[in-house]
């Protein structure tokens, strides 16, 4: 019995034992559980496709052998979790053999890749070294490999080789203990001549061979994009130069000269860059001079760096409206009853209208040289002229003529009466002084102009005394629009180039030069009726 007794008690106190190394087991496997559920928090807490280092993290390759450090703030990309990261609790670096531990880490966004390196072509050159290495970003030390590289170059200046590293740029000082050798990096194509296409200004409602109507440029830039052209930087372009970055073959740099709103809209629209003129000159450089005729079919040999040769349109049946306004007062302070007088409010309107629309006001110089075909001019060209020279067109009969061409910066022509007022009163860069005889602006007895009554001797007299005074023969203009035979002989043996009459139309190439149409401006001209006298 008492031997029965005793092998009861062993089985409690085995039973119990069982039951205590069962408990520790159970405690212990839920131990694991836990602590398996925290460290699976814990990296599924840090772990971002995208993540940047909050500290010094060791790098590691795929051995799990610790190869380099990674300095703070550091940028990653991470290739998905698995099972196998939940155990080894290392996060390995995306499209790489190269770990880090899960903690020293948080989520950051996507960095995305500039534009401008989309451009570049690897060199075939890579640095080598199995020295220690350390790699910077913005003068700062960013990683150290402690077992060296051999990567390829991306580009390159006077101090540093810049490559890429866990698909980041990183420069690293030019040194004797860097080698560089040669590597069959890439079997693209590279740029070994890149073409410049220069434009003088865009605008959207365009005049003259260098202006360029917006829509125009767009729809040109548009077919070398679907070309597959690539547009650079101008400091892309100068270190393309200076060798320290390679191109693509297809690499093109477009320049405006005119900064405008027009120009912002193109880049902000296309996402391309639009640069200020090159000065320099180089044996690389292959000029263009893009023109308001050049064809798109041109624009695409141009890009391709081939010789075009383009040909100025001729227009031979442009048609310019010359003006003609003779006073100027202010309606509100003064008063004028003739017919020719013209309130300023109303002289303002028209040249905030010639501005608005970008008309060309010309010279006289300008007017003459088109006239003779010596020159193009834009198809918004105009002239302005006055008549006389008296009230409110000299410095000393109101001066309402010359503030307001120097306030718009256009031009116009006086056709003075030499011998009556003094030519100093109508000094301006925007006024040219044309002759309107010296004293034979008055009826003669004939009932016509006192040069169309007088004598070929008398007129050719008083033509040359104006010249005199003007010291320019360009042009003459007929006193109430009238001439006669002898008239328009005296103008033309004196030396004048052209004469202006009256006519209501526009002035054509086709024109009598000596007998030149214009338009008179009254104080009726409506500004309906001046913009359908200017279109």
């Amino acid at each position: 019995m008492k031997k029965n007794k005793r092998i009861k008690v062993k089985k409690k106190k085995e039973l119990f034992i069982l039951g205590i190394i069962s408990i520790g087991i159970i405690c212990i496997l839920l131990t694991l559980i836990i602590n398996e559920k925290k460290n699976l928090k814990n990296i599924k807490a840090n772990y971002s496709q995208y993540v940047i280092t909050t500290g010094k993290t060791a790098l590691y390759n795929k051995k799990k052998k610790k190869i380099g450090i990674l300095e703070k703030n550091v940028s990653l990309e991470l290739t998905k979790i698995d099972s196998q990261t939940y155990k080894s609790k290392y996060f390995q670096i995306k499209d790489t053999d190269y770990y880090i531990l899960c903690n020293n880490i948080k989520k950051t966004e996507k960095k995305e890749k500039k534009n401008s390196e989309s451009n570049y072509l690897v060199f075939n050159q890579n640095i080598k070294t199995s020295k220690k290495i350390t790699l910077y970003q913005n003068k700062k030390k960013r990683i150290t490999l402690y077992n060296g590289i051999n990567t390829p170059i991306e580009y390159q200046d006077s101090k540093n080789y810049y490559i890429s590293f866990l698909k980041e740029i990183y420069a690293t000082p030019k040194s004797s203990k860097l080698k560089t050798i040669k590597k069959e990096n890439t079997s693209e194509k590279e740029a070994q001549k890149i073409a410049v296409l220069e434009y003088q200004t865009i605008q959207n409602s365009c005049s003259g061979y260098n202006c360029i109507n917006d829509t125009i440029i767009k729809d040109q830039i548009t077919k070398l994009l679907e070309n597959d052209y690539h547009f650079i930087t101008l400091k892309e372009y100068e270190n393309y130069l200076n060798n320290n970055i390679h191109l693509k073959e297809k690499s093109l740099l477009i320049t405006v000269s005119e900064d405008n709103d027009y120009k912002k809209k193109i880049i902000e629209e296309l996402k391309i860059p639009i640069e200020k003129p090159i000065s320099e000159e180089n044996q690389k450089i292959k000029k263009y001079q893009i023109k308001s005729y050049t064809t798109t079919d041109n624009i695409l040999k141009m890009a391709n760096k081939e010789e075009v040769v383009e040909e100025k349109p001729q227009i031979n049946n442009q048609g310019i409206a010359v003006l003609n306004y003779h006073f100027f007062y202010d309606a509100k302070t003064e008063s004028c009853n003739e017919s020719i007088c013209l309130d300023t409010a109303i002289f303002r309107e028209h040249l905030n209208y010639l501005k608005e629309n970008n008309y060309k006001t010309l010279t006289m110089e300008e007017f003459k040289r088109w006239m003779y075909g010596e020159i193009e001019l834009p198809e918004k060209s105009i002239l302005i002229t006055i008549d006389d020279g008296a009230f409110g067109t000299g410095k000393h009969n109101g001066n309402k003529l010359i503030p307001m061409l120097e306030e718009f910066q256009m031009n116009a022509t006086l056709f003075l009466i030499a011998g009556w007022w003094d030519i100093k009163n109508y000094s301006s860069p925007y006024l040219t002084i044309q002759s309107h005889t010296f004293d034979m602006h008055q009826y003669g007895s004939c009932g016509k102009g006192q040069i169309n009554c007088a004598t070929l001797e008398e007129a050719k007299t008083d033509l040359q005394k104006s010249l005199d005074i003007i010291g320019n023969s360009d042009s003459f203009c007929f006193p109430f629009y009238a001439y006669s035979e002898t008239s328009l002989q005296a103008v033309k043996e004196v030396g004048f180039k052209m004469s202006f009459v009256g006519g209501m139309r526009k002035a054509t190439r086709n024109s009598n030069k000596y007998l030149i149409p214009r338009y008179p401006i009254y104080n009726d001209t409506t500004l309906e009726k001046f913009i359908n006298i200017v279109k």
